[in-house]
């Protein structure tokens, strides 16, 4: 069963990569629920090629440019699909800040969003072309990135370090059914390993990769292994919206949380903002925003 979700996934054909999805539910989520939380093995993954990362070792012997994190805010960023106004999302008041509009030269909708360390956000649009942002200045270029030369398709996106306590970070994909590394200085991508269904890619200073799975039934966030794929770690949302109460969705970690922002099919007020903590409670803590969030991204210099 192939659905489209306009989102941080807008133009997705969501599909599982192995099995037929099951009916999803009707019911509108409650205010407040628990997550299921699994540390679980799945299937090893194919095709797999090893990420080009540093070796792993002391910081001290590899420190940090002098400019790192300077130009990036730690906060979390959203796109929104109104008028391609791009925020900073404060979780700890739950406020937004209007950055101001991202014009980039392509006729197609924002999909999906990354953001690095050195204040650059990297764009999908459902054409599958990518442009780079300054957020300084939102100041939009093309990247040679072509989906013609991948053939990788659609995909969600986010940044994960290598380890805990290291700057050195890469830049995560995730198709229909496959998890990948992009190299931003190649625009090629290293495919790692198999994933279930299609989903949006989260990760953080403390070396976690997260991926939100919203064909799941129930909907998941699952904490992957960065070199295989695998899960090492499920949250079951039982009262996420179904797939098919979704228009958009986008998701991005914050010092241990996750928010989750997401608008349903028929409203014309915004997205609503899903708090999910680390012992896997989720409440909704917004409402109805004011606008549609079609991306989100948080670069590894945010709190872990």
């Amino acid at each position: 069963m192939l659905l489209s979700l306009l989102a941080c996934s807008s133009d997705f054909g969501l599909t599982h990569a192995d099995r037929p999805r099951a009916e999803a539910t009707e019911e509108s989520p409650a205010n407040t629920d628990t997550a299921e939380v699994e540390s679980e093995p799945t299937d090893t993954a194919v095709e797999a090629e090893p990420a080009d990362t540093a070796v792993p070792g002391d910081t001290a012997n590899d420190p940090a440019p002098e400019d790192d994190c300077t130009t990036t805010d730690d906060l979390v960023y959203v796109l929104a699909r109104d008028d391609g106004a791009l925020y900073t999302f404060d979780p700890s008041s739950l406020s937004f800040t209007r950055l101001g509009v991202v014009s980039c030269r392509t006729s197609s909708d924002p999909a999906s969003m990354a953001i690095s360390r050195d204040g650059v956000a990297y764009i999908r649009y459902a054409d599958e072309s990518v442009y780079a942002v300054a957020l300084d200045t939102l100041a939009c270029t093309a990247t040679t990135y072509s989906d013609r030369r991948t053939s990788f398709d659609s995909f969600g996106m986010g940044y994960a370090t290598d380890e805990a306590g290291t700057w050195r970070d890469h830049l995560y994909v995730a198709n229909s059914d496959t998890l990948g590394v992009l190299d931003p200085s190649t625009w090629e991508i290293h495919t790692l390993g198999r994933m279930a269904s299609q989903s949006e890619l989260t990760g953080n200073a403390s070396g976690e990769l997260w991926a939100m799975l919203p064909l799941e039934v129930p909907a998941e966030l699952q904490r992957l292994d960065k070199t295989t794929g695998e899960v090492a770690e499920r949250l079951t949302l039982r009262d996420f919206p179904s797939a098919s109460q979704i228009d958009t969705f986008a998701f991005a970690t914050w010092d241990g949380s996750f928010y989750l922002f997401v608008s349903e099919n028929g409203s014309n007020a915004g997205s609503d903002v899903y708090e999910v903590t680390p012992s896997g409670a989720m409440s909704k803590v917004l409402g109805r925003v004011g606008f549609d969030v079609v991306g989100a991204g948080v670069s590894t210099c945010a709190p872990g």
